[in-house]
């Protein structure tokens, strides 16, 4: 068995992508795809990445995070598939667990594990047993960096919708929970497993919900594509709770949900 990791990059952050390879190892390679806006970044890719034969470069003009993953998926070749930002940091006794579960469970499509800070505190409160994941999950939103895939259930299948994400200039999240969506509906078996395997740096964007109007948009696209018209009368319900809450105001959140409804009613 092998595994792909797959490594986005933009502009400067590739300088911290060299900190992410873990000692080499036969079954394991990683895909770097690197999105830039300017040449002049080009300058910064580390001579450890292109020293190490384990290790494939590929360079786009442009930007967005579900381009950027989609990009890195079509380029993969191993058996897995394990997503990573340039901030997060692998554990090194993550690539055997990974091994060690998908040998375990050979009609595993999908499994999904836990995060933390560099100082080891929990990224979100994570489930303390594992399950089938057969719906979203209601007690915790799940991360791509928490996320392994077997590449054949999932390569030229369930993509990340790049109307979302980091470096969209109107959704500016929730292509996570669009991809799985889509896998729900393409009827992947995925399982959550209480097993940490990497510590990042990130705050989470959707965190963000009361004061971000990116977010708020996104909230509102994703219901739409969750629930079609329902999602006026459930982003309604949402803004009036939450303002009621003293959370937000009314107004201006129920506009930003609603603008994210419109722009998925046209884009669709």
């Amino acid at each position: 068995m092998t595994l792909d990791i797959l490594i986005c990059s933009l502009n400067k952050g590739i300088v911290r992508t060299d900190d992410l390879l873990l000692p080499p190892r036969e079954d394991v390679r990683y895909v770097i795809s690197y999105q830039y806006t300017d040449e002049r970044y080009l300058d910064l890719i580390p001579g450890k990445i292109k020293d190490r034969p384990d290790v494939r470069l590929y360079k786009y003009h442009g930007q967005g995070l579900s381009a950027n993953r989609n990009l890195a998926m079509e380029k993969a070749t191993a058996d897995l598939v394990m997503f990573a930002d340039d901030d997060t940091h692998i554990l090194p006794e993550a690539i055997d667990h990974v091994f060690s579960i998908f040998k375990e469970h050979p009609e595993l499509d999908a499994a999904f594990f836990r995060a933390s800070t560099y100082t080891g505190k929990s990224l979100k409160d994570y489930p303390d047993e594992e399950f089938d994941i057969l719906r979203i999950p209601q007690q915790y939103s799940i991360s791509t960096i928490e996320m392994v895939c077997r590449r054949s259930s999932v390569q030229g299948i369930v993509r990340f919708d790049e109307r979302f994400g980091l470096g969209t200039k109107f959704l500016t999240c929730g292509e996570e929970e669009i991809w799985l969506v889509d896998a729900l509906r393409a009827k992947l078996k995925m399982r959550y497993f209480p097993i940490k395997t990497v510590e990042t740096s990130t705050m989470l964007k959707k965190s963000l919900i009361y004061v971000d109007a990116g977010v708020q948009r996104s909230r509102g696209a994703f219901t739409y594509y969750l629930h079609g018209q329902r999602a006026w009368w459930l982003c309604f319900q949402f803004a009036l709770k939450s303002a009621s809450s003293h959370l937000c105001h009314f107004w201006p959140m129920m506009c930003h949900l609603s603008e994210g409804i419109r722009y998925m009613r046209r884009t669709s």
